[in-house]
């Protein structure tokens, strides 16, 4: 994907901090704000993860080879080595009446880049086709809203779902985000979708509020032929589905305890274990049966659901205790072979299947219910802030005859340090951390994993990996 203009970025960037960092007073009330941050991390594994190259792994089977491991000769090691830049810039505008109504409008994008001093590379998550202009850009969010506190509040636009969003306001501080919130059934941008979230509701015990959004996108067409013959030559379309999604969310908070509580449901999308990943269509069945090459599979669409319980509690003002529970649910989706005849083989890349039988089964799609956990603890002192915290991936439930992670678990654990520097900037921290992933044994990661690679160790051969990180972070 293009993205934004960056000689009009940098004219906006170069601003003194003071200005970008503020809330702006415009005329007959109306408010504009420029917010956002710029993360920078540098990490040293204790031996590079062993990747498999794309001619062994997306263009022949999906990323974790579970339909064939390709042998050591096939792989090699990663660099020890890896860098992490992530930028965000939020605009906003919010103007309220004199009857309490408020109306706002909010514009979002975030980058990521793999060179920790690279700026503004690539869209953190890459979902829309390729075209010009700015409404064709992969925004983290860009909606409108109204609101009124005694009635509470309706946005409209691309917008971020509570499973991604507040599964990483909670991880994040004990450095578990990309490992707890990246993971799992859910979708974490609804590129376009009606939000309504109830006004607050407070008794002696706590307050409670309850949000309901409705999402959707348009059908998935991009890089396939909608007009596919079989080998006899009868016409036959791949019907690609228009995904859609509702999400159910309750947040309760009182003075020792934040608890929050998210269901998520969602059909006709592109299926993953990947936690941030946008709402995009399933691009339908373009494949005819193994057996005879010639009658369409005409294979399920799919749906998958997640549901996470996820809080904090403060004992003292000292010290946090953060814990989260999740369960995920998939369908599962038929791999799907997008032949291409520049190539002479299959992309299996564009759909490439999640939790998928062997040949024999037409490569099917079987059903997959995955349960994880999450516990951290923080302490703070002064201008410091240590913490521990890990992600527990058991084994999952199903039928599906070939192993594709269902029986294989892991354990992440985070040793993290954090302090500000108020010194240099109020919105600058800097962090370090030492991490350990264990898999129960060789084989495809757990269903709840997006990709073999994910804690980054190759369970495909190795079972452990370590690492340590430091980084930087600076919010404005």
């Amino acid at each position: 994907m293009k993205t934004i203009n960056r000689p009009a970025l940098a004219l906006v960037l170069s601003a003194p901090a003071a200005l970008m960092a503020a809330n702006f007073d415009g005329p007959d009330g109306h408010k504009f704000e420029i917010t956002g941050f710029s993360k920078h991390e540098f990490s040293r594994s204790a031996a590079g993860a062993r990747t498999v190259a794309n001619e062994a792994s997306v263009y022949s089977f999906d990323s974790r080879n579970a339909q064939s491991k390709p042998s050591m000769a096939q792989t090699s090691r990663a660099d020890r080595n890896s860098e992490l830049s992530m930028q965000q810039l939020t605009l906003g505008w919010s103007h309220e009446s004199a009857g309490a109504v408020g109306i706002e409008a909010k514009l979002t994008y975030r980058w990521r880049g793999d060179e920790v001093a690279r700026f503004f590379k690539s869209p953190d998550v890459d979902y829309r086709e390729d075209g010009s202009g700015l409404l064709s850009r992969d925004f983290t969010e860009r909606f409108v809203g109204i609101s009124r506190p005694d009635l509470g509040s309706l946005k409209l636009g691309t917008q971020l779902s509570r499973s991604w969003s507040r599964s990483d306001a909670f991880s994040f501080p004990i450095g578990l985000s990309g490992v707890w919130a990246d993971s799992g059934a859910g979708f974490g941008i609804f590129p376009t979708a009606v939000r309504l979230t109830s006004p607050m509701w407070e008794d002696g015990s706590g307050k409670l509020s309850v949000e309901l959004t409705a999402a959707s996108n348009e059908r998935n067409t991009f890089m396939v032929d909608q007009a596919r013959k079989d080998s006899s030559g009868r016409a036959f379309s791949p019907n690609p589905t228009k995904p859609s999604a509702l999400e159910l969310f309750f947040q309760f908070s009182n003075a020792k305890n934040l608890v929050e509580l998210t269901v998520q449901t969602a059909k006709g999308a592109k299926q993953s274990a990947f936690g941030k990943s946008a709402l995009v269509g399933w691009i339908g069945d373009p494949d005819t049966l193994p057996s005879d090459n010639s009658t369409p599979r005409r294979a399920n669409a799919p749906s998958q659901s997640v549901v996470v319980l996820q809080g904090n509690h403060w004992p003292n003002p000292q010290n946090m205790f953060t814990w989260g529970a999740r369960r995920s649910q998939w369908s599962g989706s038929a791999a799907s072979c997008n032949y291409s005849a520049a190539l002479s083989t299959c992309l299996f890349g564009l759909d490439p299947g999640f939790n998928y039988g062997p040949s024999s089964a037409a490569y099917q799609g079987y059903k997959a219910t995955a349960y994880d956990a999450m516990l951290g603890w923080s302490h703070y002192r002064g201008l410091y802030t240590y913490t521990v915290g890990g992600v527990y991936f058991p084994q999952a439930s199903s039928k599906n005859p070939q192993e594709w992670g269902q029986s294989n678990s892991a354990l992440h654990l985070n040793l993290g340090a954090a302090r500000k520097v108020p010194e240099i900037s109020k919105g600058l921290t800097v962090t370090a951390g030492v991490a350990r992933a264990q898999f129960q044994k060789t084989g495809p990661a757990p269903v709840s994993m997006p990709n073999n690679g994910f804690l980054g160790v190759n369970p495909l051969y190795d079972r452990v990996g370590h690492s340590a990180t430091v980084g930087l972070t600076w919010t404005f």
